[in-house]
């Protein structure tokens, strides 16, 4: 038990929080998350207590202070001085496998001169998981001892695994609660929960895709903003500087496909032949060059977007992502064949029910159908398919023909389910005859000087 214990019990800080008597003191914020990791605090009083937070909010201090004792509930890792590191973090979408092309592109566009040491999440509910893809390539390893996951940053330039046991053992924790107790959107929370694996993992400085609507955490630009302010707030004062932050839509599907598998095998192709869906690639190129920014390599934004995308029209981050997998325990044979993985049991086909335009893909309602499929999970121990999900043929703006496949789903588990899921997905595809404007993907870039209405570059548009 911690030896800076207030004069109060656990109720009191429920009703202190409950009842915006006042913040948090800094003193009681180091005994309750040190209490709550040893065992002390249980979890329906840790509950209570973040229930409060997320009706109540905390202010910058107490966000701050949280992170802090969330961070040193574990391990901090120390790398050498003269080794750049720059990592990337994305608040949640629907098909959104955008650093599993982005970290072996820094890489590679970088020449190796900056590094992406990348602590990843699982998915939960219908938000899709890093890790859980990157699982889906057989003996690929997540949970890797510390001094693996370093060497494998020193030597390949990029590894993305899961925070070990022995780092932020309190966000491991309250993860978990919070999935269960509808705490999950709450910025305070959030800034905490992701920032202090960031400050554990060490990197020098930070790239933040905070999104906003119907399949994001944040419905509209507003709490967007909201987020990432907190967030470089927090990581800047914890010495990740500079933090900088994107806001980009979460409305549609990011990319062609959502499923484990289906979404590394997008990728492949794409690391492969630099071509890829529209909205996948300038969220990787226009990230990945802020990360070179950043990692010192140009202060022109622009020039390091022609740099990153020229780097992935040759081909060059593929070697990396390869060297990565192999690194980690992958079989990189499905890397090179991609078409020898086996496929899903069931599969149906979508069709276009007339001529005309896509007007809409809800990701809500592809995410939530991509969980019944099996591609993600409601409870945080629940397995999850590789082969599950759905593959889009065509986009929000894309010309169809009446009885044109317009996407296809895949299902490991049963035809009951699969046919459940189409009937889900079809509701979520919209068309007219009318064509749509396709809605900029990046619409700000925030920093601690304030917050910016997003160009996309001209080569990206």
């Amino acid at each position: 038990m911690s030896s800076i214990r207030p004069s109060l019990a656990a109720v009191d800080m429920i009703s202190i929080k409950r009842e915006n008597f006042r913040p948090h003191s800094e003193e009681e914020l180091a005994w309750w998350m040190e209490s709550y990791v040893s065992g002390h605090i249980p979890d329906y009083q840790m509950s209570a207590w973040l229930m409060a937070v997320c009706w109540r909010g905390m202010n910058e201090t107490e966000t701050s202070l949280l992170t802090k004792y969330m961070v040193q509930s574990g391990k901090l890792l120390e790398w050498p001085s003269e080794m750049v590191l720059v990592d990337k973090h994305s608040s949640g979408g629907v098909g959104d496998k955008v650093s599993l092309v982005l970290a072996p592109l820094v890489v590679a566009a970088s020449n190796h001169q900056v590094r992406v040491p990348m602590m990843a999440g699982r998915g939960l509910g219908h938000t899709g998981g890093t890790l859980d893809k990157l699982e889906s390539i057989p003996g690929f390893q997540v949970n890797l001892p510390i001094d693996k996951f370093q060497s494998i940053v020193e030597t390949v330039g990029c590894s993305i695994v899961s925070a070990t046991r022995e780092m932020v053992v309190a966000d491991r924790k309250l993860y978990a609660l919070r999935d269960v107790t509808a705490t999950v959107a709450c910025v305070s929370l959030q800034t905490a929960s992701i920032i202090c694996k960031k400050i554990a993992e060490h990197p020098n400085s930070l790239v933040l895709d905070c999104k906003y609507g119907r399949a994001a955490f944040q419905s509209n630009v507003e709490q967007a903003t909201m987020l990432a302010t907190s967030l470089i707030s927090v990581a800047e004062e914890n010495g990740v500087s500079p933090t900088t932050a994107f806001l980009t839509r979460m409305d549609h599907p990011i990319g062609t496909s959502v499923g484990n598998w289906l979404e590394v095998s997008e990728c492949i192709d794409i690391l492969k032949s630099g071509r890829g869906s529209k909205d996948l690639v300038q969220l990787v190129v226009v990230q990945a060059a802020q990360m070179l920014v950043q990692g010192g390599v140009s202060e022109d934004l622009a020039e390091c977007v022609d740099l990153v995308y020229n780097t992935l029209l040759e081909g060059r981050a593929f070697p990396v992502f390869r060297d990565m997998v192999e690194a980690q325990g992958g079989d990189t044979r499905v890397l090179d064949n991609p078409e020898t993985y086996p496929s899903a049991k069931y599969e149906t086909t979508i069709v276009a029910p007339q001529d005309g335009y896509v007007t809409d893909v809800n990701a809500m309602t592809v995410g939530r159908a991509a969980v019944s499929l099996g591609a993600g999970r409601l409870e945080a121990d629940e397995p999850v398919d590789a082969t599950a999900g759905i593959v889009f043929y065509k986009k929000v703006g894309d010309q169809v023909t009446k009885g044109i496949v317009v996407a296809t789903i895949h299902c490991e588990r049963s035809n009951e389910i699969l046919k459940q899921a189409r009937c889900k997905i079809e509701k979520a595809i919209e068309y007219s005859t009318t064509q749509v404007q396709v809605p900029a993907i990046i619409t700000h870039q925030v920093s601690s000087d304030g917050v910016q209405e997003f160009t996309m570059p001209t080569v990206l548009q």
